[in-house]
C-alpha cells in the first residue's frame, strides 16, 4: 500500500510536469510532418478503412447479430489502438528521456504515465469518430456510455503495468522495444477484434478469459455498441483484473529494482 501511496502523491506533485511533457510528447511523436497531429486519426482510420475493404467488401463479414462489420470492428479497434499505442510508447518512454533519467530530482517511473496520457489525446479524438459511425448507422449509445471511464481505467491500469516492465528491461536490451510489435501483431489476432468469441469451439472459449485485452474491448463495446454492464460476465471481469493487478505489481517491482541502474546505462 505504502508504494501506491507514494506514486500517487508524485503524481500530484508534478501534475503539471507530466501533463506538459504528455502533450509535447503528443505533439513531437508527428514533428516535421505537414499533417501534424492530424496523423494521429489518420493513420488508424487507414487500418480501419483497409479491414473494412477485405471483411466487409470482400468477404461479406458482419458482426454477431448482424452489427455491421465497421462498427463491431471500430469499437474494438479503439481500446486496442489506444493500448498498444500507450505500451509502445511506454517501453520506450525511459530511453527516450535521457535528460530526466539522470536528474535525479525527477521520478522515472512517472514516464510511462506520461506516454499513456499523451496517447489519451488521440484516443479522444478517435473516440469522437467512433461516435459518429455509430450515429451514421443509427445507433445512439444509452445509459452504457458511463461505463467508458471504467473500461479507459481497465487499458491504463494494464498498459502501466506492463509499461513500467518494458520500459525498464529496454534499458538492458534494446531487443525488447524492437520485438514488441510483433508480439503485439499476435495478440491482435489472440484478441476479438475483427472476429467474434461465437466463433470459437466451446472447449477453447474459457481461454480467451485469460487474455486481458478481451475484457477491455468487450467492455468498450458494451459501453458503446450493447448497453450492458461490464459485470455481465464476472468471470472474466474478475480474471482481468487479478491479472492486471499481477501485472501491475511484478512491472513496478522491476522498475524500481532496476531504475537505481538506468543513469549508468543510458
Amino acid at each position: 500500500m505504502q508504494p501506491i501511496v507514494s506514486f500517487g502523491r508524485k503524481l500530484v506533485a508534478y501534475r503539471v510536469a507530466i501533463l506538459s511533457l504528455a502533450g509535447r510528447s503528443f505533439k513531437t511523436r508527428f514533428a516535421g510532418t505537414g499533417g501534424g497531429v492530424i496523423w494521429s486519426v489518420v493513420l488508424p482510420l487507414a487500418t480501419v478503412f483497409s479491414y473494412w475493404m477485405v471483411f466487409s467488401l470482400g468477404f461479406k463479414a458482419t458482426g454477431p447479430n448482424g452489427v455491421p462489420f465497421d462498427v463491431y470492428f471500430m469499437t474494438a479497434f479503439l481500446p486496442w489502438s489506444f493500448f498498444t499505442d500507450a505500451l509502445s510508447a511506454s517501453t520506450n518512454s525511459v530511453v527516450g528521456n535521457r535528460h530526466l533519467v539522470k536528474k535525479m530530482v525527477f521520478p522515472t517511473e512517472t514516464l510511462p504515465v506520461v506516454e499513456i496520457l499523451s496517447s489519451t489525446f488521440g484516443h479522444l479524438i478517435l473516440l469522437m469518430f467512433t461516435f459518429g459511425l455509430l450515429l451514421i448507422h443509427g445507433i445512439v449509445p444509452g445509459w452504457g456510455i458511463f461505463q467508458l471511464v471504467y473500461a479507459y481505467l481497465c487499458a491504463v491500469v494494464l498498459a502501466l503495468g506492463l509499461g513500467w516492465l518494458l520500459a525498464a528491461v529496454n534499458v538492458f536490451h534494446r531487443d525488447v522495444g524492437q520485438s514488441l510489435s510483433v508480439l503485439l501483431s499476435f495478440w491482435f489476432w489472440a484478441t476479438p477484434i475483427v472476429w467474434s468469441v461465437d466463433m470459437l469451439p466451446e472447449r477453447w472459449k474459457p481461454l480467451i478469459d485469460i487474455n486481458p485485452v478481451y475484457h477491455i474491448v468487450e467492455s468498450y463495446r458494451d459501453a458503446l455498441l450493447y448497453d450492458r454492464p461490464v459485470w455481465h460476465d464476472f468471470v472474466q471481469l474478475s480474471l482481468f483484473w487479478i491479472i492486471a493487478l499481477i501485472i501491475g505489481i511484478f512491472g513496478a517491482y522491476v522498475f524500481r529494482r532496476l531504475k537505481p541502474e538506468f543513469a549508468d546505462v543510458i
